[in-house]
């Protein structure tokens, strides 16, 4: 079974200090994955294959370095299913937490005009 992965992210945080933002620079260089990092903001997006959840290993030093943040890093897993599946985390208290879903359909007629 192949299994893609699709993460998009947005988060804003308290101002980060030099060391921090460095620290979190270095973490996502050494993996080779892009991500749009500022002292105060975070943006992410990657698809493909994920490998010994390395995505989740630099969430979770994202969490343990901003704290608190607003926003959300939404994961979409497209396994073979008829539906794709969804993952959504956010920061809190330092820790990343995950909220599981899943596509729910509702058919409708649509009258004519």
């Amino acid at each position: 079974m192949t299994e893609i992965r699709t993460y998009d992210g947005y988060f804003t945080f308290k101002l980060l200090s030099r060391e921090k933002a460095d620290h979190l620079d270095d973490l996502f260089a050494e993996s080779g994955i892009e991500v749009d990092l500022a002292l105060q903001s975070l943006e992410f997006s990657w698809m493909g294959r994920e490998r010994e959840n390395s995505i989740l290993k630099l969430f979770m030093e994202v969490a343990k370095a901003v704290g608190e943040a607003e926003g959300e890093l939404r994961c979409e897993i497209d396994d073979d299913a008829v539906d794709p599946h969804f993952e959504f985390f956010t920061i809190k208290q330092g820790q990343l937490h995950l909220q599981r879903g899943k596509l729910v359909r509702e058919g409708e007629l649509i009258p004519q005009v």
